[in-house]
């Protein structure tokens, strides 16, 4: 899953959605440096990341970018799932995604200034381009990809592994059902735990 995934599978805690976000830039037993609840954040996002990396629904898709863009299936199958998360929040109305992006952009404005460089960075071109909310589009999605593919020398043409999701849209939509009811389980779960 990526950036939107990610958050909404962080819960209610503020510290918790906020170690989750930063966590790719905290590294090893780095994390132990941070307070209790971002703590727990960043292992949460290590554990959904392992989760995701081992789930046969979600593997199932990633392969279908091999053929055509064989380094980058898992990179395009997460920001597709934060689109699948959109279609899902549209069938269902049951994750209020609009308030809920809302409040992830507020907590992470205020914790921006404690924000590790590589990820401030990152969040700035976020919040001004509205990726969160822009995953529900199509036209949203490609754009990403094709910025993407531009910056990765070996994914020209990015974009168009968007057109290998849609001619098997129905079984990423099933796919993505299934992962998205184990994963909720099981990081609820996980938080419960820590």
């Amino acid at each position: 899953m990526n950036y939107l995934g990610h958050l909404v599978l962080s819960g209610n805690d503020s510290e918790i959605l906020f170690g989750n976000f930063i966590a790719d830039a905290i590294k090893g037993n780095s994390y132990i440096k941070w307070p209790g609840n971002i703590q727990k954040g960043i292992l949460l996002h290590r554990f959904i990341d392992n989760f995701t990396d081992n789930n046969n629904h979600y593997l199932l898709g990633k392969r279908r970018f091999y053929e055509k863009f064989p380094k980058m299936g898992g990179i395009v199958n997460d920001i597709l799932y934060d689109h699948l998360l959109w279609k899902y929040e549209h069938q269902h109305q049951t994750l209020q995604l609009n308030k809920q992006i809302i409040r992830f952009y507020k907590i992470l404005d205020n914790f921006s200034d404690e924000m590790p460089e590589k990820i401030k960075h990152l969040y700035k071109y976020m919040r001004r381009d509205d990726w969160l909310n822009n995953y529900q589009y199509e036209e949203g999605i490609r754009k990403i990809l094709m910025r993407m593919g531009k910056r990765i020398n070996y994914s020209k043409n990015l974009e168009l592994s968007f057109d290998i999701y849609k001619n098997s849209s129905l079984y990423y939509k099933k796919e993505f059902e299934l992962f998205y009811n184990e994963i909720k389980e099981k990081t609820s779960s996980f938080l419960c735990k820590l």
